[in-house]
């Protein structure tokens, strides 16, 4: 079976390229039976069949002993919402003892280039050819190559041996007498190794035991070959032509996606690395033993909430905010209800409202809110809020469009006319940036955030806080829910927070410790107390401690 990526693709494949052996090789030709469509072959011992895999169907009611994949970096993510189809297609594999899957593609954007993610999972074998001066074993670097500005006929690789000019007229003898060599590191014998010794197929071996090392669970190794422009002998594809197109390539982001995609043979994307998204168990390994619903982080100098709208409930997340915005996720809770009815807005509203005690004894209430009013009856919300402003304050994000590349995180800033409440509009795209560099951020300090260990911040709730990943290369670019992921409320509240933290960032600077904002007043709450009841006492001494 061959699996194209549409079905206008397979129909191409089928007519223009399997078709014509089928037709015109006579020793092929005879040996044809029964059913001869345009896609589907049946012969002597087997059948041929040229399938798409925008059709999950495709792959259904059929066991497959040699499979190709075609282009698969452009096949869809969950056709008819049945899962990956690479995986669909490999399961139909499963029966046949001697199967073959062969995959290829040319590489797209980084981050959610499919036939990258399938290299990564094999040996990672590339084409390794001999300077013509000194002999060594190299493989042809895009970093290596080296032209003078305006000339492109000096276009040439540097040896990273003896510092040789490789030029095109040596790239012939040298791609003949090249090895493809495994590269990706593997244990064996009880020791990690790096390849460095390979069989006659490339294969890397053992250091120890001499057998090929980088074996899969089967016993069988999964060999993934990589190749690129520079060995081409073609004048079309000529060092010169290759140093044209890539200085051409750097003044163009466009252009640039293009010549890493289909000249270098990698995936590219103009997106940052820094803005992907660390997996969620790796973040879930990352939490520490502290409990913050009994006793604040030391460092604590305000408590911030962000609450995310929906139909049938309130999501509210509460932080800790220390010295250089170094937080501590405290408490992440759901109040059920619909939020236009005053005893769920109520709820929230006692929740939010609730206090933390510090390492010292004081108590801390929550300093302010920010409250997405989007999400759920625009209006409503804002009368909500409308009689908390100053503490509560609404906003709205936008996250598409040619705002998202401001580097101003509030957009506007504007009063509703029916329900006088402020509100303002965010950049969303670059606040989730900002939450990628601080979730990817791994020294406690400087815009660290925590996460303590216990039932609220499990395994979920960190599938959530990384439900999306940024994709797409230039103005294309985005924030989107990764496949098959439903819910990211804690993600966009970590958002909205790190806005509430750039809004008030002076004012909790200036605070410290020892003078937290947000402080509840402990001698006013004790002295009303006293004046409601000043005829009871039991002489019973709570604590003398200066602080209350």
């Amino acid at each position: 079976m061959v699996a194209q990526n549409t079905n206008t693709d397979a129909e191409k494949y089928a007519t223009k390229e399997a078709g014509k052996v089928f037709t015109y090789c006579a020793p092929v030709a005879k040996c044809m039976l029964g059913k001869n469509t345009s896609t589907e072959k049946a012969f002597f011992g087997g059948d041929f069949s040229v399938v798409w895999a925008t059709s999950a169907g495709s792959f259904r009611m059929v066991t497959i002993r040699y499979l190709f994949l075609d282009e698969v970096s452009g096949w869809p993510e969950n056709p008819d919402n049945e899962g990956d189809p690479v995986e669909n297609a490999t399961t139909r594999t499963e029966t046949e003892s001697k199967r073959k899957v062969v995959m290829g593609s040319t590489p797209k954007e980084a981050g959610t280039c499919k036939i990258t993610k399938e290299f990564l999972h094999t040996d990672q074998r590339y084409l390794y050819v001999p300077c013509p001066h000194c002999g060594h074993m190299q493989r042809l670097k895009l970093e290596n190559l080296r032209y003078k500005k305006g000339d492109y006929k000096s276009a040439h690789f540097v040896c990273v041996e003896c510092t040789g000019k490789i030029r095109e007229h040596h790239k012939f003898t040298m791609v003949e007498n090249g090895q493809w060599r495994a590269t990706r590191e593997f244990t064996c014998c009880n020791t990690h190794q790096t390849p460095e010794q390979w069989d006659e197929t490339g294969t890397a071996l053992c250091c120890k035991c001499g057998k090929p090392g980088d074996t899969n669970e089967r016993g069988k190794v999964d060999a993934g070959f990589h190749i690129w422009m520079a060995y081409n002998d073609n004048p079309n594809t000529a060092l010169p032509t290759l140093a044209k197109e890539y200085d051409k390539a750097k003044k163009d982001p466009l252009k640039m996606q293009s010549f890493m995609n289909t000249k270098i043979g990698v995936e590219f994307s103009t997106t940052q690395k820094i803005h992907k998204l660390n997996n969620f168990d790796a973040l879930y390994e990352r939490r520490e033993y502290y409990e913050p619903r009994q006793l604040l982080p030391v460092e604590t100098r305000c408590l911030l909430a962000s609450v995310d709208t929906q139909k049938n409930r309130f999501e509210y997340h509460i932080w800790a905010v220390g010295d250089r915005g170094e937080t501590w996720a405290v408490d992440y809770q759901t109040v059920m209800g619909d939020p236009e009815d005053e005893s769920t807005q109520k709820e929230l509203i006692d929740s939010l409202s609730r206090q933390y005690r510090l390492q010292d004894g004081r108590e801390l209430s929550v300093y302010n809110v920010v409250m997405d009013c989007n999400g759920h009856a625009w209006k409503a919300m804002l009368e909500f809020v409308q009689p908390f402003q100053g503490w509560i304050y609404a906003i709205r994000g936008e996250a598409n469009g040619k705002n998202k590349f401001r580097p101003e995180l509030t957009l506007t800033h504007k009063t509703h006319a029916e329900a006088h409440c402020e509100y303002r509009s965010l950049n969303v795209h670059q606040l989730k940036n900002r939450a990628a560099e601080r979730l990817n951020n791994e020294q406690p300090g400087k815009n660290y955030i925590h996460f303590p260990v216990n039932d609220t911040f499990n395994l979920n709730y960190f599938q959530m806080l990384t439900a999306e990943e940024l994709v797409g290369s230039g103005s294309n670019v985005k924030w989107k829910k990764k496949p098959g992921q439903a819910r990211n409320e804690p993600w966009d509240l970590i958002v909205y927070v790190l806005w509430l933290y750039d809004f008030l960032r002076l004012e909790i600077q200036a605070a410290s410790p020892q003078e937290p904002l947000g402080l509840v007043d402990q001698a006013g709450i004790n002295s009303n107390l006293s004046d409601e009841q000043p005829d009871y006492s039991d002489d019973y001494q709570t604590s003398d401690y200066g602080a209350y």
